[in-house]
């Protein structure tokens, strides 16, 4: 049986609109009078809704702050009270890593060696800090060469960033977060897709906005919620095998919470 909840103290204006808020009311005709005479039950005895309120403006531009909103419930009850009291803050962010691949026909993305490096990367361990949790709303794969194989900022600063090549297109990746699969042996195909024409120029994911022919960007119909100090895995493979002197870029977009 399918069922949806409505929230009448909290509204759920920060996460659909008020069509699809109306179209439940419609749907839920009996569930929506009980929910109504309990609201007015719990207002007279001076009580309060549970559920965690997030103030997010209602456009396109907010297109991951939204969709975290909407996660909220989901989230520890440390993380509902601190949202609730102001010590903690939904932001926009990024995860990203750089990985050697010349000569190679797989590459696992994140691993437990990694470390934080300006321009490499910024996760360390594979994990989201501590009591930091993420919404993952969008991807990006870059590829680029290098002048020799070594993972530094003197050997990557220079890279300029491309679309992967067809040897790489031409392949699969699988990515999980614990024991979460958000995607399974998934095409990279996607990240040939530029959404020129099939996303919002005004949307916005993780503080860039998108739409406008970002390479290798991918924006994910079901956003996905990444726990604190969840391992991620990310393995990637294809058809060749890779260049000499190349390495590939994932950048995970989309928004934290964390403390002020």
């Amino acid at each position: 049986m399918y069922t949806e909840d409505i929230d009448y103290v909290n509204g759920l204006g920060a996460t659909e609109s008020d069509e699809e808020f109306l179209g439940k009311i419609k749907r839920n005709t009996k569930k929506a009078k009980t929910a109504m005479r309990n609201t007015a039950k719990a207002a007279k005895a001076g009580k309060k809704s549970t559920k965690v309120s997030v103030n997010v403006p209602a456009t396109a531009a907010s297109a991951s702050g939204k969709e975290m909103a909407a996660m909220t419930s989901m989230l520890s009850s440390e993380l509902q009270e601190g949202l609730k009291s102001g010590s903690k803050q939904m932001v926009d962010a990024t995860i990203y890593v750089t990985k050697f691949v010349g000569g190679k026909s797989n590459v696992r993305m994140f691993e437990d060696s990694d470390d934080k490096l300006i321009g490499v990367s910024n996760i360390s361990k594979a994990k989201l800090e501590k009591n930091e949790v993420f919404c993952l709303s969008a991807i990006q794969v870059l590829f680029g060469t290098a002048a020799a194989d070594t993972l530094d900022q003197s050997n990557i600063a220079p890279i300029e960033w491309k679309e992967i090549p067809a040897a790489l297109q031409n392949g699969e990746f699988t990515l999980r977060a614990g024991v979460q699969t958000l995607f399974d042996r998934m095409s990279n195909q996607i990240f040939k897709n530029h959404n020129v024409d099939t996303v919002s120029a005004t949307a916005v994911v993780g503080g860039v906005a998108y739409g406008h022919g970002e390479i290798g960007f991918y924006k994910l119909a079901n956003p996905k919620l990444l726990k604190t100090q969840e391992a991620l895995d990310m393995f990637v493979e294809w058809a060749a095998a890779a260049p000499a002197h190349t390495f590939v870029k994932v950048v995970l977009y989309g928004t934290k919470i964390m403390s002020k």
